[in-house]
């Protein structure tokens, strides 16, 4: 077995051999793998046998999960993703549910770097009964964590390439960025930068960040300056299960021209602990 000595001694051989930390493996066709120290911090999945690319797990520094992929109740719950209820009237969230459905389709890598901080950036392309309403340019970029925290940070650019599109939320308010968590953390809280914390006031207000926590674990995300509309609101709900996401159109739709370009930049944040607004702020200011 080992102990935690064993292992920090290991991972001071490793830095002290000129070893990354935090490495990038790419299973072709599957999934990229970041890990920290050996661990797994999380893995971008863009295999065509799902309908979207997302990261699944995404973990705390030592390698333990916060996020869950395609539970049982909710099959289109994919750990964190980005994705949209109504792309002009087709659904680009959900997966089995009735109605038009489309899929969020890896189309090639731009760029790879693999050496810290990491960072990926992807084309997708928007795909639905044989047409492209959107291409997608997605940069995610990882750091070494620090403070026993992960950050990542994730910025989408969506085109309408071949005519007008309209983003909306239509029935659903959730959008954008969203997370599903583990089920220990199902009934946990929320903190937001307003001092909210209570779900049902917090669902839709629009805020800096937004924290849901539970078991002992937080997720925040963060909301940048650069965002239409910001700041913008968040979903979150803690009953059944614990659902946080950034959410652009939770009130209005946006209308893009065809040609035009919309660009979102979010950051995540996990780490062990509850959430405290002032480390948060701080996170945020540093951040911007």
């Amino acid at each position: 077995m080992h102990t935690r000595r064993a292992l920090l001694f290991a991972a001071g051989a490793a830095v002290a051999a000129g070893k990354p930390r935090l490495t990038l493996t790419d299973t072709p066709g599957e999934k990229l793998t970041i890990r920290y120290d050996g661990a797994v911090l999380m893995e971008h999945r863009y295999t065509a046998a799902r309908p979207k690319t997302y990261i699944h797990p995404l973990c705390l520094p030592g390698g333990e999960p916060v996020t869950l992929d395609s539970p049982h109740d909710h099959v289109h719950h994919r750990g964190l993703m980005v994705a949209w209820s109504e792309v002009d009237g087709i659904d680009f969230w959900g997966e089995t549910n009735p109605g038009r459905h489309g899929q969020i389709v890896h189309e090639r890598f731009e760029r790879l770097r693999s050496k810290p901080p990491i960072e990926i950036v992807e084309r997708n392309r928007w795909v639905a009964e044989g047409r492209l309403l959107l291409l997608e340019r997605r940069a995610i970029r990882v750091p070494e964590p620090t403070g026993g925290a992960t950050w990542l940070e994730w910025i989408t650019e969506l085109e309408a390439v071949n005519g007008p599109v309209k983003l909306a939320a239509g029935q659903h308010v959730y959008d954008g960025l969203g997370v599903r968590v583990i089920p220990p953390m199902d009934g946990g809280g929320v903190l937001n930068s307003n001092g909210t914390a209570t779900i049902d006031k917090a669902n839709g207000e629009k805020a800096l960040w937004c924290a849901y926590h539970g078991a002992a674990k937080t997720i925040v995300m963060f909301d940048h300056p650069s965002n239409p509309r910001h700041p913008n609101p968040f979903f979150v709900m803690n009953n059944k299960f614990g659902y946080l996401s950034a959410a652009p159109t939770f009130y209005a739709p946006f209308d893009l021209a065809a040609k035009q370009k919309i660009r979102f930049r979010w950051a995540v944040l996990a780490f062990a602990g509850e959430p405290r607004a002032e480390a948060l702020n701080a996170r945020f200011r540093a951040w911007i």
